[in-house]
């Protein structure tokens, strides 16, 4: 019986993974339910279901099928992760899983201490501010327009959903160990940060949070040990780099900026009506830079079209130009470019920092190394680090 849990996007999914990876256990990502991996006995599954800009009633259908799949599988629901800002149809996707699982709990904790995420007075704050009234209320595709929890949630906030203030990690912790105290199953719903604190302590018996037996934490703990507390593994320093900027949150041009200034690596901005031309121009920085920048169009236009652009430039650059070590921020914009170039898993590898995670698709000549990371996520180094990761440098 594996764990599992579910994220409503990938590079949500790979933010949760940092969690289970930290604990000792292998984690393989799933782009689609109906392929689970193989995997073995303790390793982890996360499944994304790709709702983060699903209508609601389509996200509840999707999450439904994704927790009755994997309950034929034998799996153990361990957790549901939600975008930190709200983002998405969340009181959709709650309200599914409490149907799902009539006799739990749910403990809603959106709160992510460490990039400024706090849940105060039972609103989600971003660094000091409502939710709301951040650039997360103007966002082009979902906008929250609600940052007060429980009237975001509506109906499916009833008396089973458990919304504590969280303003630190510890306070996460707390909230996790009281629901362990309660008789009964629960399951957290919530960020990465609160993947971190299911993790992190031992789990009450139920569908959601059910603990490792101690045979297989003893092992889990070994293989840790074995692998030397995991750094982060070492990317050999050969051949070109894409980093792609999928995601419209403004703080992602400032870090390419950053880059461009303190790696020389260049921009080209994706041309919808010339995608050729950006192909062009990519495939020759990376010839004298090795590596470039792929930002998505930068005008007024429907998302769809600017991630499609975006993924068919993209794919384009990295079939021509040969290329193994990828850098995308946008949960949607990653997704999308993995099933372009036929990926249907990824194997986790390390967190090279909060919300920016490393991982591998494929095998052999096929493997690509992919940093992957939310939007919202991140200061002004974070491409750089990525970079830097991606190429294997101190």
């Amino acid at each position: 019986m594996n764990d599992y849990f579910l994220a409503d996007d990938l590079s949500g999914a790979l933010d949760a993974a940092a969690a289970f990876h930290q604990a000792g256990r292998r984690v393989v990502i799933a782009l689609d339910a109906e392929a689970w991996p193989a995997v073995g006995p303790n390793d982890v599954v996360g499944v994304t279901t790709e709702t983060r800009n699903a209508a609601p009633d389509e996200a509840a259908r999707v999450v439904t099928q994704a927790i009755a799949r994997g309950r034929a599988r034998g799996g153990r629901l361990r957790y549901k992760k939600i975008d930190s800002t709200l983002r998405g149809p969340v009181a959709a996707e709650v309200a599914a899983l409490l149907a799902a699982w009539p006799e739990a709990r749910v403990l809603f904790a959106p709160a992510n201490p460490r990039v400024g995420r706090t849940v105060q007075a039972g609103r989600l704050l971003v660094r000091g501010v409502p939710v709301a009234e951040t650039e997360f209320g103007r966002d082009p595709i979902w906008p929250v327009r609600e940052s007060a929890l429980r009237a975001l949630l509506g109906p499916a906030a009833g008396p089973r959903v458990v919304i504590p203030d969280t303003a630190t990690e510890a306070e996460l912790r707390a909230a996790v160990a009281e629901m362990e105290a309660e008789a009964g199953p629960w399951v957290p719903v919530g960020s990465g940060a609160l993947a971190r604190a299911v993790e992190s302590g031992p789990q009450s018996a139920g569908p959601a949070a059910s603990g490792l037996p101690e045979e297989n934490r003893r092992a889990a703990a070994a293989g840790l040990a074995a692998r030397g507390a995991e750094e982060t593994p070492r990317v050999p320093p050969r051949g070109p780099v894409v980093m792609i900027g999928g995601s419209a949150h403004p703080g992602n041009r400032v870090q390419a900026a950053r880059l461009t200034a303190g790696r020389g690596v260049p921009v080209c901005e994706v041309e919808v009506t010339d995608g050729e031309r950006t192909v062009s121009a990519a495939l020759a920085a990376l010839r004298e830079y090795g590596g470039v920048s792929l930002m998505a169009p930068g005008v007024r236009m429907a998302a769809t079209e600017a991630l499609r652009a975006t993924v068919a430039v993209s794919q384009q650059v990295l079939a021509r130009g040969e290329v193994a070590r990828v850098f995308v921020t946008g949960g949607e914009t990653a997704f999308a470019l993995a099933r372009a170039l036929g990926v249907s898993a990824f194997e986790f590898r390390a967190e090279i920092e909060a919300g920016l995670a490393l991982a591998r698709s494929g095998e052999g000549v096929s493997r690509r190394w992919w940093a992957v990371k939310p939007g919202g996520f991140g200061d002004a180094e974070t491409w750089v680090r990525a970079w830097d990761a991606l190429k294997g440098v101190e």
